[in-house]
Formats: structure tokens, sequence, C-alpha cells
């Protein structure tokens, strides 16, 4: 498919690494709001100054009002009255409201840039190619999307714009007024803080470690869990219930043991940090003690060092919280940086891309495509004038299907080209060149929803005289007008509520939707009862009328109508005429012909 049109920053280079595109992936989606996270890290400034104010009260309370020389009973009360008014007013107003408005503020921030990271990339995913989707299953994909990769990233600048400013505004101001009490036992709290922090790094590099593994480890076993939930019905017809039940034990196991070791993993460097807190303020109480009696601090100075040693731990456990989240999330932004810098196999012409015109013929020169190193296709050169029915026939993996999926341009030949009209497909927009065709599969994809928005998932505009239109040309409204809801019938999901044959005409209605003048069928009745072949048959011989089909089938019975036939061997088209003219003759199609009519 085409590549996605992203506005990724102009200096973004993929060869520089995932760290640097996950950076510049976040000064992208954060640079359209500098102001409003200027204004809510202001406003928590103010809260770091209150905070600081209330950490330090003890002191004022002790030495200026509780313990100061020359107050009677009455006045001491009113200082202490004076002072509790004055915490009451700061911590409501000046703390928990503009905390509350800064709140608001990075709230809506924070809202705009996950939608909108959201948004990129699925938009992102939804448009690369066929390749990408084979390597990477949905849930895998899924996670990135509402998973703990994204609450990771989240949780991480949540506290970076919420907690940190006013954190180290009040570690910092507390220390400031600490220090102009007593060098000494302000050191005491700086060594302390200085050896976290050291701790710190290193707890934050081992997490990191942990969460690649971990996150790793989940988007597995979300992809095989999904694909379980995915196939309920296939376990069902194989009555592999049990079998199921196993294996979602083994990877709910793997998911325990990895999310236990990494919850203890990381416990194991909190500890580290609180022993760093605790021998502190044992070291800080003896020495605040002794300079106590000492003489060179007073009573209110002993207790705001003692209370402010203690309020301090709320800034450095925000900072050891940063510590943890900051490997998690790096590790999901560097993840989801990988994925959002993914290139597409079919990538869309950057300048002069051509307009697909509405009908022409399609010319195969010399093409050769392999999905691995064995070419599935080998050197093929074919011509299909507009208007031509033709039919590719061949045993199973002998190229039929890679040849509709490369004239979709799901793939590009890696030798030769594919014409249209005389054009390079690779000059085409991929979805503009898949607009013209209308393509039926063999089990064709409902979304769980009506069957009047999955026919309108290809034009939303089309009314209800448009859709019965579509519907009676693939013989589908005879079934439609006798359900209770007609076109707003849920379809369960994959359109488990209508039989296989009404989803392929659904299917053929949804193409015809698109006014394509090319038409794709991928055996599209080999599954089919004989009535409901019958009725799909019908359908497609009257919708092709005028345009040019390609049918891909094992049933030759199904293709005996078509203009011309082409018979694949081991990626070779090594028989190509009529009906008549290749059952006369010797070859693959006159064999598979014999083997048919004999069972």
């Amino acid at each position: 498919m085409e590549s996605v049109p992203l506005k990724l920053p102009a200096n973004l280079n993929l060869n520089t690494g995932t760290r640097k595109a996950a950076g510049d992936l976040v000064n992208d989606l954060v640079s359209p709001h500098r102001k409003g996270l200027l204004l809510a890290m202001a406003l928590n400034l103010v809260v770091g100054i209150s905070v600081t104010f209330q950490n330090l009260l003890p002191k004022f309370i002790m030495d200026d009002a509780l313990l100061k020389e020359g107050l009677d009973l009455e006045q001491r009360r009113q200082r202490l009255f004076l002072f509790a008014l004055l915490y009451v007013f700061v911590g409501i107003v000046l703390r928990a409201g503009v905390w509350h408005g800064s709140l608001r503020i990075f709230g809506r921030i924070r809202e705009r840039c996950v939608s909108r990271l959201r948004s990129r990339f699925f938009n992102h995913v939804n448009r690369l190619c066929i390749s990408f989707h084979n390597r990477h299953n949905s849930g895998e994909l899924f996670s990135y999307l509402f998973g703990s990769p994204l609450t990771h990233v989240q949780q991480y600048y949540s506290l970076l714009a919420l907690m940190l400013p006013h954190e180290v505004v009040s570690l910092t101001l507390t220390l400031v007024f600490l220090g102009s009490w007593d060098l000494l036992l302000t050191g005491v709290i700086l060594i302390s803080i200085c050896v976290h922090f050291l701790v710190q790094i290193r707890a934050r590099l081992l997490i990191r470690e942990i969460q690649h593994d971990f996150q790793k480890t989940e988007a597995k076993v979300s992809g095989k869990v999904a694909d379980m939930l995915r196939g309920h019905r296939a376990m069902k017809l194989y009555a592999v219930e049990e079998s199921a039940d196993r294996d979602f034990g083994r990877e709910l196991d793997i998911i325990h043991d990895k999310s236990y070791w990494r919850e203890i993993r990381s416990h194991l460097q909190q500890i580290k940090q609180e022993s760093v807190l605790y021998i502190g303020y044992a070291s800080l109480s003896i020495l605040a003690g002794w300079r106590f009696l000492g003489g060179h601090i007073t009573e209110g100075q002993l207790t705001a060092y003692l209370t402010s040693y203690i309020a301090l731990q709320g800034p450095l456990r925000t900072f050891f919280q940063l510590a943890l989240l900051r490997g998690s999330s790096q590790a999901s932004l560097e993840r989801m940086a990988a994925l959002l810098t993914t290139e597409s196999s079919t990538p869309d012409p950057e300048t002069g891309v051509a307009d697909v015109p509405l009908r022409g013929e399609i010319v195969f020169d010399h093409v050769t495509f392999g999905y691995g190193e064995e070419p599935v296709l080998s050197d093929v050169s074919l011509t299909i004038p507009f208007g031509q029915k033709v039919a590719l026939v061949g045993p199973s993996g002998a190229g039929k299907s890679t040849i509709a999926q490369l004239i979709l341009r799901l793939y590009d030949p890696q030798q030769g080209r594919i014409l249209f009209n005389g054009i390079d497909i690779r000059s085409f927009s991929g979805s503009a060149l898949r607009r013209r065709f209308g393509v039926v599969p063999q089990d064709p994809y409902m979304f769980n929803c009506s069957i009047r928005d999955n026919l309108t998932l290809v034009d939303p505009d089309a009314d209800d005289a448009k859709l019965r239109e579509v519907c009676e040309q693939a013989n589908a409204w005879e079934f439609i007008e006798d359900l209770p809801q007609g076109l707003d019938t849920m379809l369960g999901e994959g359109g488990c509520t209508v039989s296989g044959g009404q989803r392929q005409r659904l299917a053929i209605a949804r193409a015809l939707l698109m006014e394509p003048s090319f038409f794709v069928f991928d055996e599209a009745t080999s599954a089919l009862d004989t009535l409901s072949e019958e009725r799909i048959r019908d359908a497609m011989s009257r919708v092709t009328e005028g345009r040019t089909a390609l049918f891909i089938a094992h049933r030759l019975a199904s293709v005996e109508n078509c203009d011309r036939i082409l018979v694949l061997e081991n990626g070779r088209i090594t028989q190509d005429g009529s009906y008549a003219e290749l059952a006369a003759a010797p070859g693959m199609f006159r064999d598979l012909l014999r083997t048919q009519n004999v069972r």
C-alpha cells in the first residue's frame, strides 16, 4: 500500500536511531501547545512556593508563636490562629486551587496529544503495506493504541509536567532556607539527595531494560490471545476448546511470570532508594540534636529540619517514579516511533503522481516476484485488454492470487514492471489505483455493524435507492428485504449472522458501489453450495458487462464463459486460450478438467 503523509519533523533522520525518532515525535506532538504547557508549569511554580511555605511553617509556629519570648498567652494564641489561617489559605487557594487550574490546562493538552498520536499511528499503520501487517499481528498493534505502552507515556509526561515543576521549586527553596540556618545539616540532606540520584540513574537503566523485555512479551501474547478470540468459530468447529484453554493458560503463565519479576525487580530498586532516605534521616536526627544542644539552631529550626526532611521525600518519590516511568515510557515511545517511521514496501511516488485512467489495458512486462527468497512468479509477461474476462487457473501456490495482488499494488514486483494504460503503476497512488477495482475475495470481511454501514464504507454518501440498486445487481436484495430491519440489520463480528453466500453477494454489492472499471474475483464461489454459487455466478456475469474482470478459480466450470483462461504452473504462464481451446489441447488445463469431471 501507499506510504503515509505524516507530518513528522523535517529534520527527522531515521538513521540516527529510534531514540532520536522518539524525541522528535514528542517534540512534534507538543510544539503546538507550548504556550499552554508553559502556563501550566508557571502555575506549578506557585504551587511549589506554597509547598515550601507549608514545609517551613513549623519553624515559625515554634519560634514566633509558641516559644517567642515577651508574648503573653493571648498573643501566642492570636499568632497561632493567624498561622493556622495562613496555612489553610495557602493550602486551599495557592496550592490546591492553582494546582487544579494547572491540571485542567495540562489535561486538555495531554488528551489532544494522545488523540493526535493515536490518529497518526492508526493512519500510518492502516496505510502500510501488506508485508508490514504480515510481520505484526493485530493484537500487538492494538496495544500501541489503547494498551500499556501509551499508558506508560501518559503517566510519565503527566508527572513530568504536573508534579516535577513544583517539586523542584519546593525542594530548591526549602534547601535554600535550611542552608541559611545551618550549612552542616543542610549538607547532610544534600548528600542524601545526591546519593539518591546516583542510585536512581542506575535504577532507570535497569528498569528500561525490564520494560523493553516485558512489552515485547506483552505484545506477543496479546497477538496470540486476540487470534484465539477471532478464531472462536474454528475452535468450536474442531472441538478444541480445551486445547485453547490450555494454550491461553500457558500465555497467562508467561505474562504472570514477566509481570511478577518486573514488579519484583522494580521494587528492589525502590528499596535501594528508601534505604538512602532512612540512613539520611537517622544521620540528620543525630546531627540536628547535637547542633541544638550546642546552641547552633533553635527549637523551631530543629523541628523544621526534621519535618522538612520527611516532606522532601515527596519530591524524591516523584523523582523516583519519573525514573521508573521514564524507562517504560522511553521504551514505548521508541517502539511507536520505530513503527511510525517504518516505510511502506509499496510507497506512493513523492512527486509526479499520475492520475489513474478510468479504463485501459493491463500489461505485465517480464515480472518476477517472491514473498521470500524463492520467486512465486518468474518472468511473467501478459497483456489484458480492457473489457476482457480473464480466468487464472492452476494448482495451489502457482501464483494466481499473487498476480491479482500485484495488479492491486499490494506488492510491487522485484523485477520487471506492470503497466496500466501504458503507465507504470508505481506512478499511481496505491489507494487511487485500488479505487478503480472492485474486489470480491473468497472470504469477504464484514464489519460488526449494519448492512448499510458495511456497504457505505466505500461510499458514505450513497442513499437507500443507490444501495438497493447495487444490491439488486448483486442478487442480495432478495434476502435483505426479508430481514426484519432490512439494511439496518446488524451483521455481527465477521458477518456471522448471514450465510457465506449472502456475504459474497454483499461483497459484490459493496464492490459495485465503488463504480469500478475492473473486477477481481478471488475464489468467490469456491466455498459455496450449488444454489448459492449459481446466484453468485449470475451476479458476476451481470456486473462485469463492459468491465475488465479477473477470475481466480479452482473450479473450472465457474470460468467456462470467460473470454480467456491463463494456466499457471510454478510461477509461469504455461497455457493461454479459451475454455474450448484449452480443453481440446494437451496440458495442465485438460488434466485438471479430467480430474474435476471424475470427481
